[in-house]
């Protein structure tokens, strides 16, 4: 990567009307970002079609047969393989000719697992012709089925059990009647499958309820960022109180959840507990630790905060101001989240596509047909990964500089009752001069957000065999990777400001970020302390009302196998969402404050050089500043008062014993008195 502009010149476009930086225009910034980012889109491109080319979704819902056909789909001869390619639609399970040993069994698809024990093959005839599902080989005909010889390799099962479908196979459902080491065997078969494939199964299946709840999230994300414009002083004392609950409702909700989940997966006998399920269970515990300590502290840091409401009213109120004056700021984030929706939705189905690649080829073994995937498939997982992170997060930067350059626009124009709109022209700016920057950006959090992904997979793989010593280390680096990301994202923010108001390039807008921020750390932490809590409660707000939905729906819904991690996906997508929502104001007030801070360094309020801000503004920095600068001194005084009061707690002592051994006042003025 490299930081620089390029093509700087005298032409270009100034967007504000009294610009910072007199006489200078706009060029473009940090072009060589943007070509690597086009490069690095191109090889995505390219895994995608791989991916979507050989990839079949299918497969990994329904499974295949022993010839490759793949369950309730219409396929595809495959070379030198007899009975493939066979029309399989309306057959969505997979039955075993030998059940106790499923991985050397002939697996053919049927219409409908068998619900009744089967001991011979004419009762198998009959409940063919009863309900058009035949347990036999493809090739042989329902009125052939006595003739037929019976085993592991078919063409007819030993043995039929009243079976239920589980991963879409036919698993018998009362498995006690089976000796344990075929116990044993199943169990392992069905936890063969990696976690991964199963989640994205799961992602699959559920994909529209995934769609709805996200809209659901914008909806309320909406309603509350309007409600906050219009009557901000009432939706505050709500988000306060209707966050408290949401948060205390939704650790409750979590908790009744991994109870009656652990209460019927220890009702099980040990040798039909499913590592699935285990893996279910646990994920709901560490869903309902994490809520219950989150919740605590969120508690403790709205109890501290409670004060500071009257002053998180007038931070809103001032933000009002530039936001009434460009109304149709609150519809950009529709925008951004059909953005990330589409994005979503398409690193999704390339994500499942690449999972599900793989060329049909036989087990020597077996003499089965099975689909492994080449080698170099888990190598596009993790450039995948890395394309969607840096994707995710240059949108959210389109979105902050496109918010941040209409409230510069608005602030550096004098006469505002002549203001108009500026969001095309901010969109243009952007499109025009500064996407490399925010490519740059972008891939600055990518940096952080990779290795944390990588410590994650770390710690899934040595799950379980893991000393405390690593768990501590790896647990510690995650923890400094987070903190570093919160940092990285500040800082970027306001340099996306400073490009907003001076169209620099992204490393000095930066630097010049950050020094402002630090000659002015007190009024940063006056206002930004303050308003960014109450939009994080809005935020927390958002995702509890979306994530109690999604339990009371998908938690009634017994064909998840990981429904937690659907939920947990929901989850982040209705942070994402909210915080594209509440973004509108967070950028609002950063971009005020910032501007302040250069208006006054650059302009000393004369006529000769007046301010842009407006007198009210002016007034509630300044109190704001002063307010904080009050509480800094009562803490102090408070401080210091403590440390007088200790150390005359430690001279009390000192002071008895000095009077328990002195003489009495009446014997020094007698003693006095002889020697005169």
């Amino acid at each position: 990567m490299a930081c620089g502009d390029c093509n700087i010149d005298s032409t270009g476009e100034d967007m504000t009307d009294g610009p910072l930086r007199q006489g200078e225009k706009r060029g473009c910034t940090d072009c060589i970002c943007c070509l690597l980012f086009i490069a690095f889109w191109v090889g995505m491109v390219l895994v995608a079609g791989y991916s979507l080319t050989y990839g079949n979704v299918l497969r990994l819902i329904y499974g295949y047969d022993s010839y490759g056909n793949v369950c309730n789909q219409l396929n595809e001869d495959i070379e030198n393989i007899t009975l493939s390619g066979m029309n399989m639609t309306g057959r969505p399970f997979v039955f075993f000719m030998d059940i106790t040993d499923p991985k050397a069994s002939l697996e053919i698809c049927v219409s409908r697992c068998p619900d009744k024990n089967i001991l011979n093959k004419a009762d198998m005839a009959s409940y063919a012709k009863e309900t058009g599902s035949r347990l036999c080989n493809y090739d042989v005909e329902v009125d052939d089925y006595v003739n037929q010889e019976q085993g592991l390799k078919g063409p007819c099962p030993d043995v039929v059990l009243d079976s239920i479908p589980i991963l879409s196979r036919c698993i018998p459902e009362n498995v006690t009647a089976l000796a344990k080491i075929q116990i044993n065997e199943i169990v392992e078969f069905l936890n063969a499958s990696e976690f991964i494939s199963k989640a994205l199964m799961d992602l699959y299946v559920a994909r529209w309820w995934i769609l709805g709840l996200c809209i659901i999230s914008m909806v309320v994300a909406f309603i509350i960022m309007v409600l906050l414009h219009v009557i901000a002083q009432v939706v505050v004392w709500l988000i306060y109180i209707l966050s408290t609950v949401g948060a205390i409702a939704g650790t409750i909700a979590l908790w009744v959840t991994y109870y009656y989940k652990k209460q019927a997966y220890e009702e099980k006998p040990p040798q039909q507990q499913l590592e699935m399920e285990a893996d279910n269970v646990q994920t709901f515990l560490i869903f309902s630790i994490c809520a219950t300590v989150f919740t605590v502290i969120l508690l403790l840091v709205i109890l501290i905060m409670r004060k500071r409401i009257a002053f998180a009213i007038e931070l809103f109120h001032q933000s009002g101001k530039a936001i009434s004056a460009m109304p149709l700021l609150l519809f950009q984030p529709f925008w951004t989240f059909i953005c990330l929706l589409i994005f979503f939705a398409y690193v999704a189905a390339v994500f499942v596509a690449i999972a599900a690649t793989g060329e049909a080829s036989l087990d020597e073994e077996t003499g089965f047909v099975t689909y492994d995937p080449p080698k170099l498939v888990r190598y596009f997982w993790w450039y995948h990964l890395v394309g969607f992170i840096w994707t995710m997060e240059f949108i959210l930067a389109c979105h902050q500089f496109v918010i941040a350059a209409c409230v510069v626009t608005w602030y550096f124009t004098r006469n505002k009752k002549t203001f108009d709109s500026p969001i095309l022209n901010s969109i243009w700016v952007l499109s025009r001069y500064h996407l490399g920057s925010m490519v740059f950006g972008a891939f600055i959090i990518t940096l952080v957000k990779v290795p944390r992904a990588i410590l994650l997979y770390i710690q899934a793989k040595l799950k379980g065999r893991e000393g405390e010593l690593v768990k501590f280390v790896l647990r510690c680096l995650s923890c400094c990777l987070w903190c570093l990301e919160k940092l990285l994202k500040f800082i970027n923010a306001h340099a996306y400001i400073v490009i907003a108001i001076e169209g620099r390039s992204f490393c000095p807008a930066a630097v010049r970020a950050l020094n402002c921020l630090i000659s002015n750390a007190l009024r940063v932490a006056a206002i930004n302390c303050v308003g960014d809590f109450i939009l994080f409660l809005g935020k927390l707000l958002v995702v509890c009302i979306t994530a109690l939905i999604g339990v009371a729906v998908l938690g009634t819904d017994k064909s998840y196998t990981f429904y937690g991690v659907v939920l947990a996906i929901v989850g982040v997508f209705a942070y994402s969402i909210a915080s594209s929502f509440f973004m509108v104001y967070e950028m609002a007030v950063d971009t005020l404050l910032l501007c302040f801070c250069e208006d006054i360094r650059t302009n000393d309020g004369s006529e000769q050089n007046p301010y842009f801000m407006e007198k009210g503004l002016m007034e509630f920095v300044n109190h704001s500043t002063k307010k904080l600068n009050g509480m800094s001194r009562r803490r102090r005084r408070l401080a210091e008062e403590h440390d007088g009061d200790e150390a005359d707690a430690a001279l009390r002592p000192a002071e008895a014993d000095e009077t328990r051994s002195a003489p009495p006042a009446e014997f020094k003025e007698e003693k006095a008195g002889d020697e005169e």
